[in-house]
């Protein structure tokens, strides 16, 4: 078994240029071709923290953290670019286990990786930057929702409700065909850059991914656009696992669908979209459940608390 300590950093760093597609690595930074509009995002992922290496496989592993990562990006309406990868390793990490790490980073053909950094630590993290474009296209913000607007979802949200204890329940190998299928749901997130054409078609101007739940983002977006945001649980699409608890589904995050706001009078993007509420004049969330008001007790993760 070869470990990092037998090859060394250069050592590791040459194995994983020569195996993966890594373009235009190989100086102290990266060239890029000129960008109409970049949008660049970075994100943290550490071992204990956000994942346990005995989730899935290395290569899925990287797949989850370079999509949730690219979320950020769709968001905004671009499209990605690149990413760079910060590692911090421990010299007692199997070479093996990094490559197939690196096939997972190095999957997507919209994306290469382009650079990064190589620390020594005693844990396995991850910093992902990610590199976007907006092309001749404005980016979608937080600070656009107008009064009048309605409120949307791409897709099903709590795909992460006790996805952690599931997983660890499942290393007994006792999972039920639901939980199992929770738990793909949450190792397989993809960035929503599918969806940007169907909202720049209905002239969407305001867009959050859900990465810390549905009722925090729209918090997010009440604050940034100083709209009241108002949410009928009943119309949030929920995945199976989740549609008995619908409060703690739009608690949960890590959904990586995207929220969106509709302009009054615009046509709806599809079939495949949900709307799910309203903004209007005034500030804060409101929820209803068949008209009548429920007491939000969880508004989504918070690294402090």
């Amino acid at each position: 078994m070869e470990i990092l300590r037998d090859i060394g950093e250069h050592g590791f760093i040459r194995a994983i240029r020569e195996k993966f597609p890594m373009a235009l690595c190989g100086d102290d930074a990266a060239v890029l071709s000129p960008l109409a509009a970049p949008v660049i995002t970075t994100d943290s992922f550490f071992q204990g923290t956000h994942f346990h290496q005995w989730w899935t496989s290395p290569e899925k592993l990287a797949v989850r953290l370079l999509e949730a990562a690219l979320s950020d990006i769709a968001a905004m309406g671009a499209k990605p670019v690149c990413v760079l990868s910060s590692v911090m390793l421990s010299p007692e990490m199997e070479v093996s286990l990094l490559m197939d790490f690196y096939k997972g980073l190095t999957s997507r053909n919209d994306c290469p990786v382009v650079g990064g950094e190589t620390i020594r630590g005693p844990l396995f993290g991850i910093t992902l930057t990610a590199v976007g474009d907006c092309g001749c296209m404005k980016p979608f913000r937080r600070n656009a929702v107008k009064p009048g607007d309605s409120l949307w979802v791409t897709g099903p949200i709590g795909r992460s409700l006790q996805a952690p204890e599931l997983l660890e329940k499942g290393r007994n190998g006792i999972l039920s065909d639901i939980e199992r299928n929770q738990v793909e749901l949450f190792l397989a997130p993809a960035a929503r850059f599918d969806v940007l054409h169907d909202l720049r078609r209905a002239g969407v101007k305001a867009a959050i991914d859900i990465s810390d739940g549905l009722f925090s983002e729209c918090s997010h977006l009440s604050r940034e656009s100083s709209v009241r945001i108002s949410i009928e649980i009943n119309s949030v699409p929920l995945v199976p696992f989740a549609r008995n608890n619908p409060l703690g589904a739009c608690s949960a995050g890590e959904d990586f669908e995207l929220l969106f706001a509709l302009p009054a009078g615009a046509p709806s993007p599809g079939e495949k979209y949900f709307q799910i509420g309203s903004a209007s004049l005034g500030e804060g969330c409101s929820v209803t459940a068949n008209g009548k008001p429920v007491e939000m007790q969880l508004l989504g993760y918070d690294h402090f608390f």
